[in-house]
């Protein structure tokens, strides 16, 4: 009787596992021959695709490197494949694509915007996020210029200044891009050797920054100085941020005589005091 219930047992175990994975092999069947249904009739085939966003990106480009045309399956690829591929290109920082039931898709790119360009053989148009975006031959007026280094691989898509020895740099073009000092759109030629910096400024004056160092503090001066050289209309020519106790600014005055000379220095002097910065006059 024993030997009897434990055959008995042991059928109803492989009747119960074969029922188990019947039922599995139906199911995952069923699910096979619905997607080779789908991939081979005309449901989910792109009728028409719409590109927004693109300025610098061709239509044409945008739509081979997504994979899509007239005609394609959409599902055969996931749509988080061709975004990745998409923000491939230089000048794509994002991508969104949608579809509906009728087969039309739209593909809104956000392109990036060049900020700095750098003098490496061509000009190379690098944006905020420090990406090379494109060779260009030809040189913009309404970009930050930077020099002073080197790029390793100059080819678009690549990033500047991406190197441990380059981080101080990087922090210092943050830094100017901080609303904090109002300095973005004031600055015009950026130059970061290894242990100073200069810039120029959109009118001409020249920046000696200095080191690396106490950054957020020069920031907050050179704001200051820019600021009361713009509400008086000093003819500044050099802004010296390192050289003494503090911030030294050198302007150009007209000729005087003698006598209004002696008497615009000890104006000066008396002005110097209630600065937190000295000016001085060239003559």
């Amino acid at each position: 009787m024993k030997k009897m219930e434990k055959k008995k047992r042991k059928l109803n175990k492989k009747k119960r596992y074969f029922r188990i994975f019947s039922r599995f092999f139906i199911f995952f069947s069923f699910i096979f021959l619905i997607i080779f249904a789908l991939k081979n009739s005309n449901f989910f085939n792109v009728t028409s695709i719409s590109i927004e966003g693109n300025k610098n990106v061709s239509a044409a480009k945008i739509k081979k490197v997504s994979g899509l045309h007239k005609g394609s399956k959409f599902f055969v690829v996931s749509k988080k494949d061709r975004v990745k591929k998409l923000k491939s290109v230089p000048y794509i920082e994002d991508a969104k694509i949608s579809y509906n039931l009728k087969g039309r898709v739209t593909i809104r790119v956000k392109e990036r915007v060049p900020y700095y360009q750098l003098d490496v053989n061509d000009y190379l148009l690098v944006d905020d996020n420090f990406r090379i975006l494109e060779n260009s031959d030809k040189k913009r007026d309404n970009l930050v210029n930077l020099s002073g280094f080197n790029v390793e691989n100059p080819q678009a898509g690549n990033y500047i200044l991406t190197n441990k020895e380059d981080r101080e740099k990087r922090d210092l073009l943050l830094e100017l891009r901080n609303d904090e000092y109002s300095l973005r759109g004031n600055i015009r030629d950026i130059e970061l050797l290894d242990s100073i910096s200069t810039f120029t400024t959109v009118d001409g004056i020249k920046i000696e920054f200095g080191s690396y160092s106490n950054i957020d503090y020069k920031l907050k001066m050179l704001s200051l100085i820019l600021k009361d050289i713009s509400t008086t209309n000093k003819n500044a020519i050099l802004i010296q941020m390192e050289k003494g106790d503090s911030p030294i600014l050198i302007t150009d005055g007209e000729t005087d005589s003698k006598s209004d000379q002696e008497e615009n220095k000890k104006l000066k002097k008396e002005e110097n005091k209630n600065k937190s910065y000295r000016e001085i006059n060239q003559d």
